[in-house]
């Protein structure tokens, strides 16, 4: 059986909710993810126009429309990052800054946004969408394309790693 094409009036409706309901969300995640605020917000852009398109699978599947969306995101964001542009136009870049909308409270939060940075994507990743997004792991294993019990082994891994980094920058300060 195919899929029920969803009506424009409908799908505009939608999308209208969906940007009101996700863009924040949406930009902080692909700052945080790119350390990069304008590109963020054309990932989000981007995020919404894939949704426009896809509308159909979300109507016919048992997928969150949140999980969804931070799916095709992050996809677009690991597109971006992967590019030969992106080498290009930030060949200086530093992975250890924090994501420019980030302000820290103090100096602990500071290293701890400073270490995350130096983490590989997918455990930055993680950490950040369960942390600072507060998302279960059946959630986060949609948006990541994982299992529950690799959200957690996935995550175990980024907690050790980010230690170890905390660790470090503790003994050489």
């Amino acid at each position: 059986m195919g899929k029920v094409p969803v009506p424009d009036n409908a799908r505009e409706q939608a999308l209208a909710r969906m940007m009101q309901l996700y863009s924040g969300l949406l930009v902080k995640l692909c700052s945080a993810l790119l350390k990069d605020a304008h590109q963020a917000q054309d990932i989000v852009q981007e995020t919404f126009v894939k949704a426009w398109q896809k509308m159909d699978d979300l109507r016919g599947g048992e997928k969150s429309e949140k999980a969804w969306l931070c799916r095709i995101a992050v996809n677009l964001c690991r597109d971006y990052q992967r590019t030969r542009w992106m080498r290009l136009v930030h060949p200086t870049a530093e992975p250890d800054q924090p994501p420019l909308w980030y302000v820290p409270r103090d100096e602990a939060a500071a290293d701890v946004m400073e270490a995350l940075g130096q983490l590989k994507p997918r455990y930055r990743e993680a950490l950040m969408l369960h942390y600072l997004e507060n998302l279960p792991a059946e959630e986060m294993g949609q948006i990541l394309g994982l299992s529950a019990s690799a959200v957690y082994r996935r995550l175990n891994k980024a907690r050790t790693q980010l230690r170890q980094l905390l660790k470090g920058e503790e003994n050489d300060g």
